[in-house]
């Protein structure tokens, strides 16, 4: 399992603009041992000391292309390779104060090969179609947490 390397300790730091900080960022990793296209990523959540932090002030940046949560959806053209790096921007005025903070990354990859319809039931080798998909296409979130520092 990648779970050990998917929060990256290095990139964890405030968002300054123009001298103001705006938030901050956090790299991670495809915690998949195939990279997959951005829009494979079926579901991505952010906690930062216990906290949620709303989807609308996430923006993941992979190949260099920024995306929100709910454009990431439709991102089937970027792909997201095994090893590489990808951006969580998040959007919090005054980023977070230097220290120790917990880290946890949610996320859930939608597998390739399994199709999400199958109306003929061409792949129903296991009976996983219920309920007109399969029980075990979505499989339930991966969290994992890391202690970073953030120095600045």
């Amino acid at each position: 399992m990648q779970d050990p390397y998917v929060i990256m300790t290095r990139g964890f730091k405030n968002l300054v603009i123009d001298g103001e900080t705006t938030g901050f960022e956090v790299n991670i990793r495809v915690p998949y041992y195939r990279g997959i296209f951005l829009s494979s990523v079926h579901y991505l959540s952010l906690k930062v000391d216990g906290e949620p932090v709303a989807r609308e002030h996430i923006r993941i940046i992979v190949s260099g292309q920024a995306f929100s949560l709910d454009e990431m959806q439709e991102a089937d053209h970027v792909r997201w390779a095994f090893g590489a790096s990808a951006r969580l921007c998040v959007s919090r005025v005054g980023g977070l104060v230097p220290g120790v903070h917990e880290i946890e990354v949610g996320i859930v990859i939608r597998k390739s090969y399994f199709p999400h319809e199958d109306p003929e039931h061409l792949y129903d080798f296991f009976d996983l179609w219920k309920d007109g998909k399969f029980t075990s296409f979505i499989e339930a979130p991966n969290f994992i947490t890391k202690r970073m520092t953030l120095v600045q």
